[in-house]
């Protein structure tokens, strides 16, 4: 696919209503961390609350094979949120996406060339001068992985890009007057994360009617990201004692995968207690839903200003997460759990109608596919396709998925088929799944005799996507199958 819209391509997608006629539309990019792809109500796989992200999906392209392309660090969301804001490969990030270099072409740079104003509120992993390449302004910015929600340090946007102001604090106040410096311009202290962040993406689409310039606004949450912590009304809304354990619930991973003991698998005990399983499923439902909810407020604030007709809206997920599936508690790994996403779509119009798009997609076609819709030369840069023609057309962009783990984990995928590969310490494990009739990744069939044909073409395969992607990983190193 030509990576530069032609002026016929660009006319033939005005005509087409693709994004409103009169002006550029407004883009909102909201994203959730550590959210399951199926973690959403409205797809029937979990009994979970999200009446807010239900709506928005019956206006928008659902895609139910989004997928990450996985982790070069143990936080999976500093390499997925540089792979979502640059469209890059995994394994051509700088740093595994701690610092993206001047090359490396960013989202928000790239509208912001194209006439837009850019906005980030919330959660950024990816540096400092990132952030002001990608927006020209932003408030109640993160900069970091996790921390406790109700006590998040926070900066808002500074032009210079001097982010070394910090806090003072005196830690014992009893017994001391001492003052230490901590990370932050400033605190909300007892003010979640998801209704800080919310509040400033609200205002600043309430300040915008009168801007003329159409807008990109970023809202990174940190939720559903432990520590599982929410307001009391949203644990409310479920039933310890009807919460379930998912079907493919095990007590221990049954083989070393190479990451059995990083932080994300020590948050349960080993062996699993179902008990305790489902109290860590009904708080990450709980964080779902506070999230939801808030998702629901900037919606209303677009349809309060008028401008919810022409903003195209993506919601997406920056990594899955187990929560005892498979034995596991993190992100870790190649299962779908992890690494299948949330991405939906909502174009600019009125009367636009929803749909589910089963084709195979990453996060990295985000980027190039928003530009598509506004008209943006695609930088040459960027590694996705863009996703128009599914949206539109219904056609494929992919034909194979792959995805990688560290040094130990790789797999491959048709959307049917996934084959998955692991090299641990020199051991050797190897599975197959078909996730058509088999979803949750339950029955292993690399043993069956009958598959060999298929585990030869599918490993065939995952050397092509490694050639392709540039993966030069040790997991290669005197690897043959």
């Amino acid at each position: 696919m030509n990576k530069k819209l032609t002026l016929l391509s660009t006319a033939m997608l005005s005509a087409t209503s693709l994004f409103a006629a009169d002006k550029n539309p407004n883009i909102i990019l909201i994203l959730a961390d550590d959210m399951r792809g199926t973690a959403m109500d409205f797809l029937g796989v979990e009994d979970i609350h999200t009446p807010n992200l239900d709506k928005l999906a019956a206006e928008s392209t659902v895609f139910t094979n989004a997928h990450i392309m996985g982790g070069t660090s143990g936080a999976v969301s500093m390499p997925s949120r540089a792979m979502l804001m640059t469209g890059k490969y995994l394994y051509t990030l700088e740093k595994q996406g701690a610092t993206v270099p001047e090359d490396h072409k960013l989202i928000g740079e790239t509208l912001q060339q194209s006439g837009y104003n850019s906005f980030h509120t919330g959660k950024w992993h990816n540096g400092y001068q990132a952030m002001n390449r990608c927006f020209n302004d932003g408030k109640g910015i993160y900069f970091g992985g996790m921390w406790d929600h109700w006590n998040v340090p926070l900066y808002d946007y500074n032009a210079d890009c001097d982010y070394s102001n910090k806090r003072p604090v005196v830690k014992d106040c009893a017994k001391s007057n001492v003052i230490t410096y901590e990370k932050g311009e400033y605190m909300l202290s007892g003010k979640h994360s998801v209704d800080i962040f919310t509040e400033d993406a609200v205002e600043y689409i309430e300040k915008q009617k009168e801007a003329g310039k159409p807008f990109f606004l970023s809202v990174a949450y940190m939720s559903p990201h432990d520590p599982r912590t929410m307001p009391d009304e949203y644990m409310r809304q479920y039933d310890f004692d009807k919460i379930q354990l998912p079907p493919n619930y095990m007590d221990k991973h049954p083989f070393d995968n190479g990451e059995l003991v990083i932080r994300d698998e020590v948050l349960a005990a080993i062996p699993r207690v179902p008990d305790e399983i489902k109290k860590h499923i009904m708080e990450y439902y709980a964080m779902v839903t506070h999230v939801d909810r808030r998702v629901g407020d900037i919606v209303k604030a677009l349809k309060e200003t008028g401008e919810y007709e022409n903003t195209i809206i993506v919601f997406a997920g920056d990594n899955g997460l187990a929560v005892g599936q498979h034995g596991l508690m993190g992100k870790q790994n190649v299962y779908e759990h992890s690494v299948r996403v949330p991405l939906m779509i909502k174009q600019a119009g009125k009367d636009v109608k929803g749909q589910r798009s089963d084709k195979l997609c990453y996060l990295i076609d985000v980027f190039p596919t928003l530009c598509e819709m506004v008209g943006a030369n695609i930088p040459s840069s960027v590694d996705g396709v863009s996703l128009v023609p599914a949206i539109k057309e219904d056609k494929p962009v992919r034909d194979y998925l792959y995805y990688s783990y560290m040094d130990n984990q790789r797999a491959v995928s048709d959307g049917e088929w996934k084959l998955c590969e692991y090299n641990v310490k020199g051991v050797r494990t190897t599975q197959l799944f078909n996730l058509k009739a088999d979803l949750w990744e339950m029955n292993n069939l690399a043993g069956e005799k009958k598959h060999a044909k298929l585990i030869k073409k599918l490993r065939n395969q995952m050397t092509l996507e490694q050639e392709k992607t540039k993966d030069n990983s040790s997991f290669w190193n005197g690897f043959v199958f």
